[in-house]
């Protein structure tokens, strides 16, 4: 929200924006001036009907006593001087003439005249010497336009116009007819009185946004001072658009423009909501602090007594980092006080970028996402619907360090994630990790080649510390941090190294030692007083510092050689080869039994109603469980990679380089499961399937997957040691995308719109080779856990159309085939004006059907120059 060129009215003493006035008919006289298409230096001082003064802020009308121009008086009024005091330079193509009495110079045809920095060419000149002064004008073709007009360079101000005369000693001139730019504004004006390089005083001026040379909208300034790169203060205007004066005026007027920031107030807009009523929003102050922070406060009331409040802040310092805060705050009355319906709710919203430059610190980071706001904030207060139907909110704050020529690096974050539908919020508030990449103790530094079995050994360290709840919102605020908050810490350190065997067999074997630190734990009994004699487990949290730790070790042998296979063709055939990659794998893994004992951290208590003896861990529902010894444990996992490729003659291929080319059929499939030796039952694990691939030139894009538990269930839906293979889920996701240069068979590179590239084209036919693109994604997945199975599938649609290179159209709609219902749908309509825009967007259906249509001036210096005319789904009645 940069309000770096805001257009404000000065009226009755009080300064508002331009869209604030309801405008009213004027009656104003626009004068009778027409354009002079020949002037001469002898009448060049009498063609104004006014008189302008430097003091003057606005032009003054004179009587018809007309007065002599300030430029010729300027000039008088100083000792005359024969000579330039720098060397001037001019030449012409056609003729160059000398007035030696007059002391003249007349230039004709591509005449140029530079002094200094000063710089002019036209089709004629007429250079005195004596005055310092200089008059250029065009001629006109045959088609009656001009040609060769004046162009005008002093430094950077550049501008061109239809006659000029200039005064190289004041720095004063006349210009008829100029356009010049000031920060993206264009200023037209018949008649500019050019003080010195930064005021001007123009009659007849337009000010617009539109750089064609005859604008499509202006604001007509009968009488105008201008201030270069400050602003324009105006007499009597009026809007035109397309030549036709609006029935709109104002006395006078102020156009501030400026590259640098600048502050002002915010103009709101209205509107109306069926549930809070009338409204003003967004209405505040912007304040440019400095080059690096700005601040903007703004509002909403409501007609109800509902209101809302927003500060927002942008800051940016080059190389080191840049970000936005934005905070809003909402206190909502719905209904009548006293009535049923009668509500009240009270919102806010956090909203926080912030990003590190890359060149700031190579060793140190710090970045920030955060978006937390009450459950009902968007769906009560947001008019966007990314954010009303978005039910997941993520924020984290990261800071890292890495030490240079060191291994060690240092994590810390704060987490924060929440539903909205049942307002659930999970914080982790600070998760912090302390990590060692693995170095090799026993190699000698720099080695690489000829390594023994000790300088394979490997040692890495990491560790991990989190303080996290996971609550209610309305429970937050009330939560005890020793009861409700869970926290723990644990490092672990492993030790592993890798022998080949041979080329595709290796021995991994691995130490691993892992701690844990927590600040309560817990014992269980059973009290025969709960659940109203029946007896239950009792358990007490005892807060203390408790550290646990274990050991164990493994080894593991794998093998995943790749297997090729090829299958060609005949040469007279399109498709070359067919290969197909198979990469299986093998791997065995053993754990032995070792480690602290059990009892260390596992107690038991009676159960009473069962008569039996039940353990527990001292840690249960901790952050990272219990640290236990190994368990003697082996298992064998099986792999099967897949990847089918052809190779395609390329008939077309002119150039002999490329006289095939690959298509891959099937990217990936894959098959995994894995067999458990040391198990009394259920051996075997799940069989898992995966693929994907591309097909159509990659605009189609298939991903399959499904799981296979190869053991039976019983009656009461437990699995038992009986083969019986079953189809537990299963998915298919479907991506096809689709567009004009498809269809056409081009790689979209060039410019579409190239009349050149089609001469045959006739523009005065429709040209129906327009750019369109659309894609659909189409989702199916099967569940079946135990006996009940469940499917889901559903469809999504987008697309946009350009009718024409200045309309397009684009959509946005899916089907959830299970619920038998439309999915939030919209379509946009757009209508480039060229500096003006138009846009329609409507929800057409659903809870949040809406619609807006605007039309407004593209350039944000106008930007309050605008038609709006919406109804938010707040506004609609159920």
């Amino acid at each position: 929200m940069k309000l770096l060129q805001k257009v404000f009215i000065i009226f009755i003493g009080i300064t508002l924006p331009l869209s604030s006035f309801a405008f009213t008919n004027s009656a104003y006289d626009y004068g009778n001036y027409q354009p002079i298409t020949n002037w001469n230096s002898e009448d060049f001082t009498h063609l104004l009907n006014f008189e302008i003064s430097e003091k003057d802020t606005l032009l003054k009308t004179t009587s018809d006593t007309l007065r002599s121009d300030s430029i010729v008086s300027d000039s008088v009024k100083k000792e005359k001087k024969a000579f330039f005091e720098a060397t001037i330079e001019y030449n012409a193509d056609d003729t160059i003439v000398f007035s030696l009495t007059g002391q003249k110079v007349f230039l004709t045809k591509n005449a140029f005249v530079k002094y200094g920095e000063i710089e002019l060419k036209a089709y004629f000149i007429e250079l005195d010497l004596e005055k310092k002064e200089a008059f250029a004008y065009g001629i006109k073709d045959t088609t009656g336009t001009f040609i060769d007009t004046p162009e005008f360079k002093d430094g950077a101000e550049e501008f061109t116009c239809k006659e000029l005369k200039y005064n190289f000693d004041t720095g004063k001139g006349l210009v008829h007819e100029i356009i010049t730019e000031q920060e993206g504004g264009f200023v037209h004006s018949e008649i500019t009185k050019r003080i010195d390089d930064k005021t001007f005083y123009l009659k007849n001026g337009k000010y617009t946004t539109c750089d064609h040379e005859h604008p499509h909208y202006y604001v007509k300034m009968t009488k105008a001072k201008m201030i270069k790169d400050d602003k324009i203060v105006s007499g009597p205007l009026y809007l035109v658009i397309e030549d036709v004066p609006m029935p709109v005026g104002l006395p006078f007027a102020m156009f501030p423009f400026s590259s640098s920031y600048s502050s002002g107030v915010i103009v709101p807009s209205y509107g109306e909501e069926q549930r809070r009523g009338f409204n003003l929003r967004g209405g505040g102050y912007y304040w440019a602090i400095n080059e690096y922070l700005d601040l903007a406060v703004t509002g909403d009331i409501f007609a109800n007594g509902s209101w809302g409040g927003y500060v927002e802040s942008s800051y940016k310092t080059r190389y080191r980092y840049s970000g936005n805060l934005a905070t809003e705050y909402h206190s909502n009355t719905y209904g009548d006080k006293g009535l049923a319906d009668y509500s009240e709710s009270t919102d806010f919203a956090v909203r926080w970028t912030h990003t590190q430059d890359s060149k700031a610190n190579p060793y140190r980071t710090f970045s920030a996402s955060v978006n937390f706001s009450t459950s009902n904030n968007d769906r009560n207060n947001s008019q966007s619907i990314q954010r009303i139907t978005n039910n997941q909110k993520q924020s984290s704050i990261s800071y890292s360090k890495k030490w240079p020529d060191s291994p060690f690096s240092l994590n810390a974050s704060l987490r924060h994630s929440q539903n909205s539908i049942d307002t659930t919020i999970s914080l982790t508030l600070p998760s912090m990790s302390l990590n060692m990449t693995q170095i090799y103790p026993f190699r000698a530094k720099g080695k690489s080649t000829n390594l023994r079995w000790y300088d394979k050994v490997g040692i890495s360290y990491s560790s991990k510390m989190e303080n996290r709840i996971n609550t209610k919102e309305s429970e937050l605020m009330n939560s005890s941090l020793a009861k409700d908050w869970t926290n723990g810490y644990q490092h672990s350190i492993p030790i592993s190294t890798n022998f080949k065997l041979t080329k595709d067999l290796t021995l991994s074997p691995t130490l691993n030692y892992q701690g844990v630190a927590y600040t309560k734990s817990i014992r269980k009994s059973w009290d025969q007083d709960l659940n109203d004699g029946d007896g239950g487990v009792h358990t007490d949290t005892i807060q203390g510092f408790n550290y646990a730790h274990n050991y164990s070790t493994s080894a593991s042998l794998s093998l995943s050689p790749k297997i090729y296979g090829m299958y060609t063709f005949k040469e007279s055939s399109k498709l070359a080869a067919i290969r197909h990659v198979m990469t299986p794998s093998v791997s065995v893994s053993y754990t032995p039994e070792m480690g602290v004992r059990r009892s260390k951290y596992y107690k038991t208590y009676r159960n009473d109603a069962t008569g039996t003896d039940v353990e527990y861990s001292m840690f249960e529902g901790s952050l990272y469980g219990t640290p236990s010894g190994a368990m003697e444990s082996g298992s064998v996992s099986f792999g099967l990679d897949n990847n089918v490729e052809a190779k395609v003659r390329t008939a077309n291929d002119t150039t002999g380089t490329e006289e095939f080319k690959k298509v891959k059929i099937i990217e990936s499939l894959k098959f995994s499961t894995s067999y458990n030796m040391f198990a009394d039952s259920l051996n075997w694990s799940t069989i898992r399937m995966s693929g994907r691939t591309k097909l159509f030139n990659k605009k189609l894009g298939l991903s399959v997957g499904s799981t296979v538990d190869p053991y039976k269930l019983n009656a009461n839906k437990v699995k038992i040691n009986e083969f019986g293979p079953r189809l537990t889920n299963a998915s298919i996701d479907l991506d096809f995308s689709f567009s004009a240069s498809d269809a056409k068979g081009e790689s979209g590179k060039g410019d579409k719109d190239d009349k050149s590239a089609k001469p045959w084209r006739d523009t005065r036919y429709v040209d129906f080779d327009i750019p369109w693109s659309f894609s659909i994604d189409y989702g199916w997945t099967y569940s079946k856990p135990t006996t009940t199975s469940t499917v889901r599938q559903n469809i999504g649609v987008t697309g946009n159309v350009s009718l024409t290179p200045k309309w397009k159209v684009s959509f946005s709609t899916g089907y959830d085939f299970t619920d038998k219902e439309v999915t939030s749908s919209q379509f946009t309509v757009t209508r480039d004006l060229h500096c003006w825009q138009m846009s329609f967007n409507a929800i057409p259906f659903g809870t949040y059907q809406s619609y807006n249509f605007r039309i407004n001036v593209e350039s944000s210096i106008l930007q309050d120059l605008k038609y709006e005319k919406k109804q938010a789904w707040q506004d609609v009645s159920f």
